[in-house]
């Protein structure tokens, strides 16, 4: 009996010492990742605010009329959807949907801005 309970006890120390369990991240380090990525979520933020921004001045000046307003309200809505997105991704803290998310709000901001400059 004493040969089975030490049998049982080896294979499971066995298995134990078979997993790899990483260490939590340090304080520091968490608290980096946090302001990183809040830094990308204001920056989405404030880029898309600025293209609007240029976007609505350009209207007002009468630059912007037809197929091209058409264009520009396309690629406004674009990236509105895509902050919302990082929004939504920086909440959930999901740092792979997150990082598509901070990738397709530069890429809309982008498009929006060529959009108001017609190309």
């Amino acid at each position: 009996m004493k040969r089975l309970l030490y049998a049982v006890a080896l294979s499971a120390a066995a298995m134990t010492s078979a997993c790899d369990i990483a260490p939590p991240a340090t304080p520091s380090t968490v608290a980096q990742t946090t302001i990183l990525d809040e830094q990308v979520a204001i920056t989405a933020e404030l880029a898309y605010k600025a293209a609007r921004l240029a976007a609505e001045t350009a209207t007002d000046a009468g630059l912007v009329k037809g197929r091209r307003a058409t264009s520009i309200a396309a690629a406004d809505n674009r990236a509105h959807r895509a902050v919302q997105a990082v929004r939504a991704a920086y909440r959930t803290g999901n740092a792979t949907s997150y990082a598509t998310a901070a990738t397709e709000a530069q890429n809309a901001v982008t498009a929006l801005l060529s959009a108001i400059k017609g190309e």
